[in-house]
């Protein structure tokens, strides 16, 4: 009996993917500097990453409102500092 692979991300999956990487391109292009750092630090660090306020799911991967360009030391302080960030309003409640 021959078995067929799963696949590690489905075709739908695939697409949002696809899409996603080219919105946060120009996403990253028209936010170059680390939104935490201008607010919060008042300096201006280049911006690698984008977060997603409210997580990945579904069609919130691509939803750009819920966005925040950051640097990697912000990204990082987000997600070890959950209380700090939902007060802050880096992340939100799913």
């Amino acid at each position: 009996m021959r078995r067929t692979r799963l696949r590690p991300v489905s075709a739908r999956r695939s697409k949002q993917l696809r899409e996603y990487s080219k919105l946060r391109k120009s996403y990253l292009e028209t936010h170059p500097y680390c939104e935490i750092c201008i607010g919060e630090k008042k300096e201006k660090t280049k911006a690698e990453d984008i977060h997603h306020r409210q997580g990945r799911q579904h069609s919130k991967l691509n939803d750009s409102s819920l966005w925040l360009a950051v640097c990697r030391d912000c990204h990082n302080t987000i997600h070890n500092n959950p209380k700090w960030a939902y007060e802050k309003g880096y992340l939100l409640y799913r």
